[in-house]
């Protein structure tokens, strides 16, 4: 997500595979008072920002061996799984049963960015028995100094197997940071007898859309040197709000399921307003002026006949400010940045399934 992809060796481990041939960068800049018009033509797979993302591997893209288990995670480069050692590692280069991309023993979904991601169980209405999956961040966090999070995730289900595919849904799901973690599956019990019912940042609604992938986001101050980053639920049954996700009788899995992917901690406001999840090459060509702009700011898009467009402005946050959709045959949607803040904006386009395909900074001054 942050730097150009390449072949990495590890001491005493093979060589690991690629799940992406190539990357590219692009370099955000602050925008001059004058029209922005830029043409992006270039190939947006495995996109890169120029800025420092924390976590190694944050699609999971980088792998020893093609998965052909259940519980794979060790194939992962730079990631495991600690307390119950149990979670999934899903890529397209493997079989669908148990472990391909999209459809999989645990449900059926596309990868959010290349092809890859992971997957965990997230809660047990009966007991603590949750799935976690750890890194070590490629430097300790700074004391007091905000850092941006994000990641995506999704509701698993309804796969290939019924013994696989959850009955329930939960929210909770969310990132946590360390210095020294539980040593092993007694520790890390101990440490679930009473749940934290706390995280960095965590999904707060239950979701039950399997079609889709839900963007946790925040900031985050840190009070300590952080060194370790777990993604999972640190949320008890109750604060999780266990929901029947399968009514129908198909699925007999006790335990929550979300795959995850494009995870990310940075100091940079806008890394996870971009993301990795670009769609595949597009020439698209639009502006936005004036930029800067004070009150108001005009979008002009492409007249893309039969293609809707999804139009973006997301805040330093990651949040959302603004958005639009621009009527076949209308190519220019106006910002109405009144009630803005002054600041830095990321304006993005894409589809509507919200496969971004380009975007350019955007300031807003006061008078």
């Amino acid at each position: 997500m942050t730097q150009a992809e390449g072949q990495r060796t590890l001491g005493g481990l093979p060589k690991a595979f690629r799940g992406r041939a190539c990357a590219t960068f692009r370099q955000l800049q602050i925008p001059a008072a004058v029209k922005l018009s830029f043409s992006l033509t270039c190939l947006l797979v495995g996109a890169s920002v120029g800025a420092q993302n924390l976590v190694p591997n944050p699609s999971f893209e980088d792998f020893y061996n093609c998965p052909q288990t259940g519980g794979a995670w060790q194939q992962v480069v730079g990631w495991d799984s600690p307390f119950t050692t149990s979670a999934d590692y899903f890529n397209a280069c493997a079989p669908p049963n148990p472990a391909g991309v999209p459809f999989n023993q645990l449900g059926w979904q596309q990868a959010a960015h290349g092809d890859a991601y992971m997957g965990v169980g997230t809660c047990d209405p009966n007991t603590t028995y949750r799935e976690l999956i750890h890194a070590e961040l490629t430097q300790p966090l700074q004391i007091g100094v905000p850092v941006h999070l994000c990641f995506k995730a999704a509701v698993g289900g309804f796969g290939i197997t019924s013994t696989n595919s959850s009955i329930y849904t939960c929210k909770g799901i969310g990132m946590k940071f360390f210095v020294n973690m539980p040593a092993d599956l007694v520790e890390w019990d101990a440490y679930f007898q009473v749940a934290p019912n706390s995280a960095a940042i965590y999904l707060d609604v239950v979701p039950t859309d399997t079609a889709i992938w839900y963007v946790v986001s925040g900031s985050y101050i840190p009070d300590s040197a952080y060194t370790h980053i777990v993604i999972g639920n640190f949320f008890d049954a109750q604060y999780s709000e266990v929901t029947v996700l399968d009514s129908t009788g198909y699925g007999v899995s006790p335990f929550a399921y979300m795959f995850v992917d494009d995870v990310a901690v940075s100091y940079d406001p806008l890394i996870c307003a971009i993301g990795e999840g670009w769609g595949e090459a597009q020439d698209v060509t639009f502006s936005a002026y004036p930029n800067p702009f004070t009150e108001r700011c005009t979008v002009e898009v492409p007249d893309r006949p039969g293609a809707a467009l999804a139009v973006e402005l997301v805040d330093a946050m990651g949040r959302v400010v603004w958005s639009g959709s621009p009527t076949h045959g209308t190519q220019t949607l106006t910002i109405d940045g009144s009630g803005l803040p002054s600041g830095l904006y990321l304006l993005r386009i894409g589809d509507e399934k919200k496969h971004w395909y380009g975007h350019s900074s955007l300031v807003r001054e006061t008078q």
